[in-house]
């Protein structure tokens, strides 16, 4: 009996080890109403677009992040390319989309 609950033991606390923690967007502490993406470590998305499905629907919109990390909206990023309000890609006012894994952050562009 003791020796099968080491291994439960032992075997639960792999399977948590192992668990991957999705990204979330974050809200700016010093400032407010702009987002940045943590990708569920600690680091950030920072002078690249990033495909993000936020909320988890297997359709994913592409962000650009400034050298600070932080998501530009309704405006022109440095190769061009124009968000619009949310800080999606826009070309001709149409977001751009992919579809994803639900939940999945790649690099686009």
């Amino acid at each position: 009996m003791r020796l099968k609950s080491l291994i439960l033991a032992a075997a639960l606390t792999l399977g948590m080890a192992s668990t991957a923690f999705a990204g979330t967007w974050k809200m700016g502490v010093t400032r407010p109403g702009e987002y940045w993406y943590d990708f569920g470590d600690g680091s950030y998305p920072a002078n690249q677009w990033v495909w993000i499905d936020g909320n988890y629907d297997g359709v994913a919109e592409c962000y650009y992040f400034d050298g600070s990390g932080w998501m530009i909206h309704s405006q022109q990023a440095p190769d061009g390319f124009v968000t619009n309000e949310t800080g999606a890609w826009t070309l001709l006012g149409v977001v751009q989309q992919k579809a994803v894994t639900p939940g999945s952050v790649t690099v686009c562009k």
